[in-house]
């Protein structure tokens, strides 16, 4: 008010002088002769002093009135903002209060008041007092922080933050609610644990892919200490084992991907390398920057030295250390699918003989020898040649020649000459032949199956011809297995059903009279008709089903010879064991037991045996042929002549009867040579006291020349054929 009478005591004096000014140049405009007479304000006239003042006073109070309009305005504006800035503290989603310089609140927002209601007042002023004193404690500290965790109604725990501000001589307090950022720091400090105890290594760089952290397990696993590779790149631990282009490609993956994994050897401090498996990931920012990339490493060095011998035991022989089966398949694929200027073959070995090597020798010593054929065979070989043992003595190669049959042929006899020379194991000298087959992809096969199949057929049928040699596969080895293998199929069938069917060939004495007989079987299949006995022994013999089909000749063969023996009491029956059946150590035990059951003497039984079964093991073979004569058996030996050690054993074996092979018989007439061997082993019987038997005399000059040697027993053609037992009892009552 004060002011606004002066402004108005200062207006008026204005108007005062601007009145009088006007009057006299008025005045001087009128009369200029009374210029020289004026005295002063007395002169001038009332009523322009009145005019005057009448204006001056309308132009004060207008001006008033424009002042006072502004001053409202002014006032509404004000309060607007002050309204607004209410509205605004309100709104802030932390607590806010100004403070007066001794501590007190003043203004407060909604946020506060709500904390200050639910909580107390008297807990925030003690937080103020808590911040004053850490400003007072350092001057440096613009704006003091402290946390107030309080217990909400709901249990859970709510964390505030209450800061000091100062702002133009102004202090205010403001508090948040950080519950979510403490949890989010709670949990933080838990994954900084985890890691730390976590046994993979972690490496963490940044985006110049240099060193910022790395936790406990990395120091263990690579032997550096946090601080030694620190500010360094990754590279610190490379062992030089992968090349640059490895490392471009790996982070040109991680550039694209965002990720790469795999596995990398690297270098531990003592400079031991180690393999790892690791994890790389980069850690973008919201523009798409990168700010870090993340490494996580195992070490698994001795994981992979074991999965190195599970692959050795999955892939390679444990004895030869020979590719096996496995690895074998997987390389003659590869071969087979790659074009071949040169014909491809598989080369099938099997080893004769080593069977009886093992057995007599000790196993031990047969895989020192399979061990050395190995050798041999890798050392015969060339590099480019896929080398396996496939199994037991059998062995398998795939090689590439020019010429199929030229290149076989010089391939296989290189083979047959290197493992027929004597191999050295453990100071003894042993000896051993091969037997091969051989098969060519694109001519016999098309496909690695048909190439084994048929290298494994081609060797067996080299086999049969004799071994140590080698056969190239042709369809008739097919045709010949498949049949085989009908054989067996329907043989098995006339076992189990009792379908063998036994025939017997009488024997002859002086005067043709019938003094024995052999049981031999006889097979009419349903479906294949007629099989000869030739075939389905062969094929039982080398499929192990010669000990049942045995058991049944035996069994079918006493029953009936019990009808047959009614007739001619004296009469004697041969019955053929296989080889399989003289190692039985139950063999003996089992003959006698049937031949009880039929109620037959042994001592009317005569079992044949060839001195190929007799060799196979010899000393079984004598055990088990002394125990047959304890139980009153007779023992023939069989094909005598045609094995290579007979003579040696006869001393040792008890044999009642041996039997002169039917090739001797048959070129008799023509060789001298056949017909001295036949003298010599008629002495030698004679000699030991040994009854002989001659095979296969099929004409009256055969018998006349034999009869003049001194021979007094036959069996063959030209005396009878295999019989069925009904024609036989008819033969003998006549």
């Amino acid at each position: 008010m004060q002011k606004r009478i002066r402004r108005l005591a200062i207006i008026c004096g204005l108007l005062v002088i601007v009145s009088i000014m006007t009057e006299q140049f008025l005045f001087f405009q009128q009369d200029s002769q009374h210029i020289q007479d004026y005295s002063g304000i007395s002169a001038l006239h009332l009523d322009n002093i009145i005019l005057g003042l009448l204006l001056a006073t309308i132009a004060l109070l207008l001006f008033e009135r424009r002042q006072a309009q502004r001053l409202y305005m002014a006032s509404l504006k004000l309060k607007k903002h002050h309204s607004q800035h209410v509205q605004l503290w309100n709104k802030l989603p932390f607590a806010i209060a100004e403070l007066d310089s001794h501590k007190a609140i003043h203004h407060t927002n909604a946020a506060f008041r709500q904390i200050s209601t639910l909580h107390g007042v008297a807990s925030i002023q003690q937080k103020i007092e808590q911040l004053f004193n850490q400003l007072e404690q350092n001057t440096h500290q613009h704006h003091p922080t402290i946390l107030q965790q309080i217990q909400a109604e709901d249990a859970a725990l709510l964390c505030l933050e209450w800061q000091l501000h100062h702002a133009n001589s102004r202090i205010f307090l403001t508090g948040r609610d950080v519950t979510q950022q403490q949890v989010g720091r709670n949990g933080l400090s838990v994954a900084e644990k985890i890691i730390e105890c976590t046994p993979i290594g972690v490496m963490i760089t940044g985006p110049d892919k240099r060193i910022q952290y790395t936790n406990t397990a990395f120091e263990q696993v690579t032997g550096y200490d946090s601080h030694e590779v620190l500010g360094h790149p990754p590279s610190i631990l490379s062992s030089g084992k992968q090349s640059p282009d490895f490392y471009r490609e790996m982070y040109q993956t991680i550039e694209t991907e965002g990720t790469w994994q795999g596995e990398i050897w690297n270098n531990k401090r003592n400079g031991d390398a180690y393999l790892e498996w690791l994890s790389i990931s980069a850690l973008r920012d919201s523009w798409g920057e990168v700010t870090h990339y993340i490494g996580m490493f195992s070490e698994f060095t001795a994981q992979e030295r074991v999965k190195e011998k599970l692959r050795t035991l999955a892939y390679y022989d444990d004895l030869t250390s020979l590719a096996n089966r496995t690895l074998f398949n997987e390389r003659l694929q590869h071969l087979v699918s790659i074009n071949h200027k040169k014909k491809l073959c598989v080369v099938f070995i099997d080893i004769d003989g080593f069977k009886r090597i093992n057995d007599t020798l000790s196993h031990q010593i047969g895989d020192l020898l399979l061990v050395a054929i190995a050798d041999r065979i890798r050392a015969t070989c060339r590099e480019a040649d896929t080398i396996a043992r496939w199994g037991g003595d059998e062995f398998i190669i795939a090689i590439e020649v020019s010429d199929s049959h030229i290149g076989i042929d010089t391939f296989c006899k290189k083979h047959l000459k290197s493992l027929k020379q004597p191999f050295l194991i453990n100071g003894r000298e042993l000896s051993i032949t091969a037997s091969m087959g051989v098969s060519i992809y694109g001519d016999d096969a098309h496909n690695i199956a048909e190439l084994i199949r048929n290298a494994d057929i081609a060797m067996f049928q080299s086999k049969k011809r004799g071994k140590n040699r080698f056969e190239i596969f042709s369809p008739a080895h097919h045709e010949h297995l498949m049949e085989n293998m009908e054989i067996e199929n329907r043989l098995r069938v006339a076992i189990k059903e009792n379908q063998i069917d036994v025939h017997f060939q009488p024997q002859v004495c002086k005067e043709s009279i019938i003094c024995g007989l052999e049981a031999l079987a006889r097979w009419h299949d349903p479906i294949l008709g007629q099989v000869s006995p030739q075939k389905f022994i062969e094929v039982a013999e080398e499929t192990g089903l010669i000990n049942d089909l045995s058991q049944v000749i035996y069994h079918t063969a006493l029953k009936k010879f019990k009808t047959i023996k009614v007739m001619s009491p004296a009469l004697g029956l041969s019955v053929n064991l296989s080889a399989s059946q003289l190692q039985d150590v139950n063999l003996v035990t089992s003959l006698k037991q049937v031949t009880d059951i039929r109620g037959i003497d042994p001592a009317s039984i005569k079992l044949e045996i060839t001195e190929d079964v007799l060799m196979s093991d010899i000393d079984q073979s004598i055990r088990n042929i002394a125990l047959l004569k304890e139980m009153g058996f007779q023992v023939s030996l069989d094909d005598f002549g045609t094995g290579y050690s007979s003579l040696s054993y006869l001393k040792d074996l008890d044999i009642d009867e041996i039997k002169i092979d039917r090739s001797f018989v048959q070129s008799l007439t023509s060789s001298k040579r056949n017909k001295a061997i036949i003298e010599a082993i008629v002495a030698m019987s004679k000699v030991l006291d040994i009854d002989c038997v001659v095979e296969g005399v099929e004409t009256a000059e055969q018998l006349n020349r034999l009869v003049q040697i001194g021979c007094t027993s036959f069996q063959g053609y030209y005396f009878y054929k295999p019989k069925p037992s009904n024609q036989i009892v008819e033969l003998l009552t006549h």
